[in-house]
C-alpha cells in the first residue's frame, strides 16, 4: 500500500475586502511517515528554541513573528517537497466571493486540482505507481468545512482518482488517475497542536508576503510546485 500525505494552511482572506488581492494555500507533501517524523522533529526543535528566546509558550504564528524568526522556521523545511496555490481575487467571480458556502466550495476545488497535479507529477517521476493501492491523507488547518456542492473534497478526490468523471464542459470522460483502490482521509486540524500545520503557516505567509511587498525572490523555493487560479 502506497501512502501520500498533504499538509495545508492559508494566508490572506478569500474575499473582495482583501487589499493585497491574493489568497494563498501552501503546504508540504510527503510519501512516508518516516519523512514526516523527521521534518516534524526538526521544526519542533527550532520552535522550542525560539519560544525559549521569546519567553513564550504560545504558538508561533507567522503574522506575529519578526522576519528573522520566520526566515529561520522557513529554512528548516525549505528543501522538503512543497506546494502553493495562489488565487488572484480580482479575476475571481463575485458569486464566489460573496457567498461563504461558495468560498468553501472553491477552496475545495483548488485544493483538489493541486493535489491531483502533484500526484500526476509524482507518478511521472515514478515515485507513485498508478496500479498500486494508495491511501491519501490530507491535513488542513481548521476552517468552515461546509460546501454547497454535491460532494466534499474527500468524496470528489476519491471519485475522480479511482473512477474518473464525466466533464460536462467538454462532453467527455476524464479517465481516473489510478487503476487501483484509492482511500482518501481528510482531517481539519488545530494548528496549536500540529507542528506541520504551523510550518505550513510559515510557508503560506512567506508566499503571501512576496505579493504584499513585491519581493518575487521569496517565491524562489526548491522542490516547489506553485499553481495560480482562476
Amino acid at each position: 500500500m502506497q501512502n501520500l500525505f498533504f499538509f495545508f494552511d492559508d494566508s490572506g482572506t478569500l474575499h473582495i475586502s482583501n487589499d493585497i488581492g491574493k489568497f494563498v494555500y501552501a503546504g508540504f507533501v510527503f510519501t512516508s511517515r518516516k519523512d514526516i517524523d523527521s521534518a516534524r522533529v526538526r521544526y519542533t526543535n527550532l520552535v522550542k528554541q525560539i519560544q525559549k528566546t521569546l519567553k513564550t509558550t504560545r504558538e508561533l504564528k507567522a503574522c506575529n513573528l519578526r522576519p528573522k524568526y520566520k526566515r529561520a522556521l522557513y529554512n528548516v523545511l525549505r528543501k522538503e517537497n512543497s506546494i502553493a496555490l495562489v488565487v488572484d481575487i480580482s479575476k475571481t467571480y463575485d458569486k464566489i466571493l460573496y457567498s461563504s458556502h461558495s468560498i468553501c466550495r472553491y477552496k475545495d476545488y483548488i485544493l483538489k486540482i493541486a493535489i491531483q497535479t502533484e500526484i500526476d507529477k509524482l507518478i511521472e517521476a515514478n515515485t507513485l505507481n498508478p496500479y498500486e493501492d494508495i491511501s491519501i491523507y490530507i491535513y488542513i488547518d481548521e476552517q468552515f468545512a461546509t460546501t454547497d456542492g454535491i460532494y466534499g473534497l474527500r468524496e470528489a478526490l476519491k471519485e475522480e482518482m479511482q473512477f474518473g468523471i464525466f466533464n460536462y464542459n467538454y462532453s467527455k470522460i476524464q479517465n481516473p488517475i489510478f487503476k487501483s483502490e484509492v482511500n482518501v482521509h481528510l482531517s481539519y486540524c488545530d494548528s496549536k497542536v500540529n507542528y506541520m500545520i504551523q510550518a505550513c503557516d510559515i510557508l503560506a505567509n512567506r508566499i503571501f508576503c512576496s505579493y504584499k511587498y513585491k519581493k518575487n525572490t521569496l517565491r524562489d523555493i526548491p522542490n516547489h510546485l506553485c499553481l495560480t487560479f482562476p
